[in-house]
């Protein structure tokens, strides 16, 4: 069911001609490897501005005024 979804941009699902179908699949796994990549590179700045965060606060701690 979800593939015919995927296939309705090439026109009648049921044809089935293979070059159609082919470009079809070729470009969702582009589009999923894309939004991969994407998530893979958003999770590294994520990750390295909690860290940054981290120490900011650590080095808050470490100064603040005793009394």
């Amino acid at each position: 069911m979800a593939l015919l979804a995927l296939l309705a941009h090439a026109g009648d699902a049921d044809v089935g001609e293979a070059g159609t179908t082919a470009f079809t699949v070729m470009l969702a796994l582009v589009l999923a490897a894309v939004w991969a990549v994407l998530g893979v590179i958003c999770w590294i700045f994520w990750r390295a501005k909690k860290r940054e965060d981290a120490e900011k606060k650590e080095m808050e701690w470490r100064n603040a005024p005793s009394s």
